[in-house]
């Protein structure tokens, strides 16, 4: 039973031996449950009781799945057992001698519980009871507003936030940036108590979210594995760690394929040994300075920035045919001084 349903039927039941039109009750109830804060649970309302208190307390929707079972009257006692969809409630209430007061206590013992409320009652004065009704009526036609309009709020907070942490995922993956997937990519493949917790909590708030986030991810660890997405993420070794891998290991795999396919770009930031007959080629010498800007110039700059280099020694044939080339060039010019050119 809800704590609103307990504390209509108190608000009611005072009121069935007070048989007078127009009768106004303020009425203080404190809920007493195992493990509530002393104070915690206090409420005071007032109502407008017409002429057939019982028969309008039966007929509030609230109430209509408890029955009474049990009821004595005198006229300064009202006790009642009512049996409800969630347990069995005891109402006890003793009157002062003019019937301006009470005092009462109510208990509810269900599945969930016991829980036991305290209360008190008198008498104010008089009141129109259609002009009381109607303005209860517009009271819960406010707040059923006020809530609705706070669902719609919320459900409208709440979709611009996925919708926004769903896009950060996507911008992570695409600029494979690891470190913007947060928990998602922090927790990614972990087992530990921590991590199964935050995870848990963010299924649990938005399964949209997770759902998208995690697929993300695992999307982000394929592309890392491939030469475009690992030179992307700038090897990120953390990065590498978090989808299961190391760096080494996509280098392993990749640099013989980019020796293959001629993936410069690839070769010359992570793949020394297989770039460097094509550095010692192109990078080196008049050959490099005269083709800055050409198509190895990347090559080189990647290459160069973490390998030293120095132009392969000559072979035997290569010095020789370099010292004819020498001699030959003395002899020119020789002949040239002698016939005076």
């Amino acid at each position: 039973m809800t704590t609103r349903l307990l504390v209509a039927v108190v608000l009611a039941l005072p009121l069935a031996a007070a048989a007078q039109s127009g009768e106004m009750w303020e009425i203080t109830s404190q809920m007493n449950i195992p493990g509530m804060p002393a104070g915690m649970g206090a409420q005071t309302n007032r109502v407008c009781q017409g002429d057939d208190p019982e028969r309008a307390a039966a007929e509030k929707k609230d109430r209509q799945d408890c029955k009474v079972v049990d009821k004595k009257q005198t006229g300064t006692r009202l006790q009642v057992t009512m049996k409800c969809k969630d347990g069995t409630m005891t109402i006890d209430q003793q009157y002062n001698a003019a019937r301006s007061e009470f005092k009462g206590v109510m208990k509810m013992t269900s599945k969930d519980g016991d829980m036991t409320i305290n209360t008190t009652g008198r008498k104010v004065g008089a009141c129109d009871v259609k002009q009381a009704a109607k303005e209860q009526k517009d009271q819960q036609a406010a707040i059923q507003a006020q809530v609705a309009a706070a669902k719609a709020q919320g459900a409208a907070a709440t979709k611009q936030y996925a919708e926004g942490q769903i896009k950060q995922c996507a911008t992570a993956l695409d600029n494979m940036q690891w470190r913007e997937f947060h928990v998602y990519g922090q927790c990614y493949k972990k087992t530990d108590a921590n991590c199964k917790t935050n995870m848990d909590s963010s299924n649990q708030m938005s399964p949209e979210i997770w759902k998208s986030c995690t697929a993300r991810v695992a999307e982000y660890c394929k592309r890392f594995q491939t030469q475009e997405g690992f030179v992307k993420a700038r090897a990120d070794e953390t990065a590498a760690q978090m989808c299961g891998v190391t760096t080494a290991s996509v280098k392993a795999a990749q640099c013989p394929k980019a020796a293959e396919s001629g993936s410069l770009a690839f070769l010359g930031a992570y793949c020394p040994t297989e770039a460097k007959p094509i550095a010692q080629e192109h990078c080196v010498g008049r050959d490099y300075t005269s083709k800055m800007g050409g198509k190895y110039a990347r090559f080189c700059e990647s290459y160069l920035a973490s390998n030293s280099l120095e132009k392969p020694p000559a072979s035997a044939t290569q010095k020789a045919t370099d010292t004819v080339k020498q001699g030959v060039s003395k002899g020119m010019d020789k002949l040239k001084g002698l016939f005076g050119r």
